[in-house]
């Protein structure tokens, strides 16, 4: 377990594409024991997509947690913050790595592995460090129809 984690005398590596792929046993072991279909099962599309939508709202929710330790009202003095305290620090961390635990899980519903994953995001990224719509790569107007950003009807979803 934790084949992710590599300890170099305490200098940890995080591979994220071991912890993709870890994501689909652990999650279908999960399933299994809970006499769910799980990600490695026949599932229609219909089942995928359900149990994407479920776990995108987990993964809403971890977030949720994760953002209570920023704090939003910078009118206000003090207010305690995960940059305040170990133990809050710690807590903000573990809902972080909450967060990636159902992004995972959304990934293995889906059906993504973890090369296919690796893949576009260095695409999406190359893409992203030109793009003439980001301040810093130049001065392009940004997509003017919000619809159309959100069905992927605009340049930043053609990388």
């Amino acid at each position: 377990m934790l084949k992710f984690i590599t300890d170099h005398a305490h200098g940890y590596t995080f591979d994220y594409t071991k912890f993709i792929d870890e994501g689909y046993e652990s999650q279908q072991k999960y399933d299994d024991a809970a006499g769910r279909l799980g990600p490695h099962d026949g599932m229609t599309r219909e089942e995928r997509f359900s149990k994407v939508i479920e776990y995108f709202g987990h993964l809403i929710e971890e977030v949720i947690e994760a953002r209570v330790y920023v704090p939003r009202r910078t009118w206000k003095n003090n207010e305690p913050s995960y940059l305040d305290s170990d133990k809050m620090r710690e807590e903000f961390i573990a809902e972080m790595y909450d967060i990636l635990l159902f992004h995972r899980a959304v990934l293995a519903y889906a059906g993504i592995t973890a090369q296919e994953f690796a893949s576009i995001s260095k695409r999406k990224m190359e893409y992203n460090t030109k793009r003439k719509d980001h301040n810093v790569n130049g001065s392009q107007e940004a997509e003017a129809d919000p619809s159309k950003e959100l069905s992927g009807d605009c340049p930043s979803s053609n990388f």
